[in-house]
C-alpha cells in the first residue's frame, strides 16, 4: 500500500459517536480520513478541463467494483484534470426509491473543515483578522491567552473535542445555539500545551465558526454562501437551509449486524455546524476543488499556506500527505454519511466520494479507485 494511503488509516478519526454504536456494539464507527504548484500554472491547466469524457471501459471496472463493494452514494473520479465518470449507486431515499446521483445532495461531515479554513483567510486577506492572533482577541470571554487561530485550524490548540464529551449522544439532536455549543467546551481544561502537539478537535473548528461570524457580521452559512459557494457556481452546496430542494437529497443509513439497511440516528446540523454541518454534491465539490486551485476563493500565498502541513501531516482543513503538497485529502463523517475527497494536482487527478452509508471504508476504496485512473490510458 503507497505511504499515503497508509496515512489515510493512521489518521482516521471519529467525528460524531454514530447512531448505530448504541444499536450494535460491533457495527463500526464512521471514520474521518486525513489526508507547490504556481495557482497561474494550476489555473491554465484548469481552464481547459473539459465536461465528462465517457470511458466504456473505466465505466464497466467502476460499476463492477462498486457493486461489490455495495457502495451507496455518488463517485467522481478525475484524469488530467477532465472529469471522466461522476455518477451515483444505491438509493439515495429507502422511502421514495430516488436513486442516488452525481446530483444527489448529502451530509458531508468534516469536509466542511476546508470551507471554514478557507472562510478564515479570506477575513485574513480583507485585513479583518490574522490567524496568529490569539481567540481572545476575537472572542473576549474566551479564557485562554495563548491559544491561536492557527493553533484551532491545525487542530494543535489543546481543546478538547465535545463530540467526546458523555453528554454528546444524548443531546445530538437538540438544536443549539452557537454561543450555547461554545460553552460546552469553552471552559474545559485544555489536554496539552498549546501548539505542542496534534490531536484532532471539532472543538476548534466550532470556534472558527463563532470568529467568522463575529468578524463578517454574517451567519456561518450566510458568509459561505456569499463568498463561496455562489461565486463557485456551488448551486446544491449550503449549511442548514435545505427547503429549496424538492428531491435528490439523500437520507442518511447505517447496515446492521443482518446487513439491512437502517436509518440512522438524527443529528442537528447546528450540533456539527462548522466543524461538520455543510451538505455538497460530488459535481460541486469538483468546483470547489477548482476554485481553490485557480486563486478564486483566497489567494495564492493563502492557498499554500492552507496546504502547508504543521503536527501529523495536517495543514489547514486538510491532510498533506505528501512533502511538495501536491496531494491534499480530507474525509468526512456523519450520522448516516461518509465522504471523501482525495486530490493529486501533479498528476491531474481527483476522487470525489458521498455516501449516505455511515462507516463506508473509503481507505482500501480510494487506493482501488486511484489504480483505476492510473490504469487507463
Amino acid at each position: 500500500m503507497p505511504y499515503y494511503f497508509k496515512l489515510m488509516v493512521i489518521f482516521s478519526l471519529v467525528f460524531v459517536i454514530a447512531s448505530c454504536s448504541e444499536k450494535n456494539a460491533n457495527t463500526s464507527l464512521p471514520q474521518e480520513s486525513l489526508t507547490t504548484q504556481n495557482n497561474n500554472s494550476e489555473q491554465n491547466r484548469l481552464s481547459q478541463a473539459s465536461p465528462v469524457e465517457q470511458n466504456d471501459n473505466m465505466e464497466q471496472k467502476l460499476d463492477q467494483f462498486m457493486t461489490n463493494m455495495k457502495f451507496s452514494g455518488s463517485v467522481m473520479l478525475v484524469k488530467d484534470n477532465k472529469i471522466q465518470t461522476a455518477k451515483g449507486y444505491g438509493i439515495a431515499d429507502n422511502l421514495s426509491k430516488q436513486p442516488n446521483g452525481p446530483d444527489t445532495i448529502y451530509q458531508i461531515g468534516s469536509l466542511t473543515k476546508a470551507f471554514t479554513a478557507a472562510a478564515i483567510l479570506q477575513l485574513q486577506e480583507s485585513g479583518k483578522l490574522n490567524i496568529d492572533d490569539p481567540v481572545q482577541t476575537y472572542k473576549k470571554d474566551y479564557p485562554n491567552d495563548k491559544v491561536t487561530l492557527y493553533q484551532l485550524l491545525t487542530h494543535t490548540s489543546g481543546i478538547p473535542d465535545y463530540t467526546g464529551f458523555t453528554d454528546f449522544i444524548t443531546t445530538m439532536d437538540i438544536p443549539v445555539s452557537v454561543d450555547d455549543l461554545v460553552a460546552k467546551f469553552m471552559d474545559k481544561p485544555l489536554e496539552f500545551e498549546p501548539g505542542s502537539q496534534f490531536a484532532y478537535s471539532n472543538s476548534g473548528y466550532v470556534l472558527l465558526g463563532a470568529i467568522i461570524e463575529k468578524v463578517s457580521g454574517e451567519s456561518y452559512g450566510d458568509y459561505l454562501n456569499k463568498h463561496i459557494f455562489k461565486p463557485l457556481g456551488m448551486e446544491r452546496t449550503g449549511y442548514l437551509d435545505k427547503s429549496n430542494f424538492s428531491s435528490n437529497v439523500a437520507v442518511g443509513y447505517f447496515r446492521n449486524i443482518d446487513d439491512e439497511l437502517v436509518q440512522a440516528d438524527p443529528i442537528d446540523v447546528t450540533v456539527a455546524y462548522a466543524a461538520g454541518g455543510v451538505y455538497s454534491t460530488v459535481e460541486d465539490l469538483y468546483k470547489w476543488i477548482q476554485g481553490l486551485e485557480t486563486g478564486k476563493i483566497i489567494g495564492d500565498a493563502s492557498w499554500e499556506a492552507m496546504r502547508t502541513p504543521n503536527f501529523a501531516k495536517y495543514a489547514m482543513g486538510w491532510g498533506i500527505p505528501d512533502q511538495k503538497r501536491t496531494v491534499y485529502t480530507h474525509g468526512g463523517a456523519i450520522n448516516g454519511f461518509s465522504s471523501m475527497i482525495w486530490r493529486d494536482m501533479s498528476q491531474g487527478t481527483a476522487v470525489i466520494m458521498l455516501s449516505n452509508l455511515e462507516g463506508a471504508s473509503f481507505g482500501s476504496m480510494i487506493e482501488v479507485l486511484q489504480d483505476l485512473l492510473s490504469s487507463e490510458e
